[in-house]
């Protein structure tokens, strides 16, 4: 098919319109979108990366958080365990004083015993004696002479108060002595009980020092296992540095890429340009213009659809690109879905799915009779895409999601 003058016309009047918007309002800057596309999954990259790098710094510092806690509750069991100690220490010192107390006391207890034993031995003897004795014999006379002989009565009263003096004494030690026994066995009994206090508060510091030294264990763990997770995630955050790294050099040559390729599409928009009437298109590149429309605007509306055709066109009829639909849309580099397997074009011009999606065959054939909604414009990228890269400066006409340049 082919163009006839009057169109023709109408679209030199359009391209003039637009070299003068360009001139006056724009620089015209144009890029492949196969290197938009690369820089798009980059910053997409680089973007997911460094949220992920976030969290994980964030999770560094909550666990460097728990682990200061932690360290502050291992303080807090440490001085606990520390003054437990030094009550076990006191309280054994206790009870080895109050053992040795005990010790002295046994004896002192052993020795009254003897001593009551040895007294009441003695006032045994000393009746069995005074019984069996001639002294005692001599008493019963004397006391017997006092009476009987022509005594006084005041000899026999001196006689049996000498006796009962003697019995009396002897009683009286012997009372003594028990009584000794008797005050140091209540002792012995209440240091026993003391000791047995002590011993009771001694087994239940004992059994505190065993609780803290299993709360100190189990918060060492704790700490043990937080080191071991912040070091595992600062081995992720290691290797995301430099998984970024390569990223940002990634874009970094994208970028230049980018820059190099906006430089050729300055070029070519003061370059020399066909008109539509030259032009000889065939069925099939309406068929390979429709499916790239397909591809590239299937969710836009009809003036979206229009615009990308006429970027196609517009390619064809400039100077710096094949002068063909085909080799338009086959140029190395330029439209992303002719090399990928995502949103596929090969895919699609197979099953030509643009035949079953309204506008796309109109779209193609009204850019091929010269009919343009984006003046000379031979590129277009998506709006985020731009503003990502902070380039809204170089748009001409935005339709839809798509900026035109």
């Amino acid at each position: 098919m082919k163009r006839s003058g009057r169109p023709g016309q109408t679209r030199m009047l359009c391209v003039f319109l637009s070299v003068l918007i360009f001139l006056t309002s724009f620089t015209v800057v144009q890029a492949s979108s196969t290197t938009r596309q690369q820089l798009e999954e980059e910053q997409q990259k680089k973007s997911n990366l460094e949220e992920e790098m976030e969290q994980n710094q964030s999770e560094i510092e909550s666990k460097e958080e728990q682990k200061t806690q932690l360290n502050t509750t291992l303080s807090g069991y440490n001085a606990e365990l520390s003054a437990i100690e030094n009550d076990i220490y006191e309280m054994e010192q206790a009870i080895d004083s109050k053992e040795a107390e005990i010790e002295q006391k046994t004896a002192e207890l052993e020795e009254a015993k003897a001593t009551e034993e040895t007294q009441y031995a003695n006032m045994l003897l000393h009746i069995q004696y005074m019984y069996e004795s001639d002294t005692t014999a001599t008493y019963i006379n004397a006391m017997l002479n006092a009476v009987m002989g022509g005594g006084s009565f005041s000899d026999f009263l001196n006689v049996s108060e000498y006796v009962e003096q003697l019995a009396a004494y002897d009683k009286q030690l012997f009372e003594d002595y028990q009584a000794i026994r008797e005050t140091v066995e209540a002792e012995e009994a209440a240091l026993e009980a003391e000791k047995a206090e002590l011993d009771e508060m001694l087994a239940e510091l004992e059994s505190d020092k065993e609780y803290s030294q299993y709360l100190i264990s189990q918060v060492q763990s704790a700490i043990s296992t937080t080191n071991s997770e912040i070091a595992s995630i600062e081995n992720e955050l290691t290797a995301q540095e430099e998984e970024l790294a390569t990223i940002n050099n990634n874009i970094a040559e994208l970028q230049e890429k980018l820059a190099q390729e906006l430089a050729l599409s300055r070029a070519a928009a003061s370059g020399t340009w066909r008109d539509i009437s030259e032009v000889e298109f065939s069925e099939y590149d309406v068929t390979l213009l429709a499916n790239l429309i397909y591809c590239e605007a299937r969710g836009e509306s009809y003036e979206g659809m229009l615009a990308v055709g006429s970027v196609v066109i517009n390619r064809v009829l400039s100077g710096s690109y094949p002068d063909t639909v085909s080799g338009v849309i086959y140029q190395s580099g330029q439209f992303a879905p002719v090399t990928s397997t995502k949103n596929s074009f090969v895919e699609a011009l197979a099953a030509d799915k643009a035949a079953n999606s309204s506008g796309c065959y109109q779209a193609a054939r009204e850019a091929m009779l010269g009919i343009t909604n984006v003046g000379t414009c031979v590129y277009f990228q998506t709006i985020a895409y731009l503003e990502a890269v902070d380039r809204l400066d170089v748009v001409v006409y935005v339709i839809g999601n798509h900026g035109f340049y």
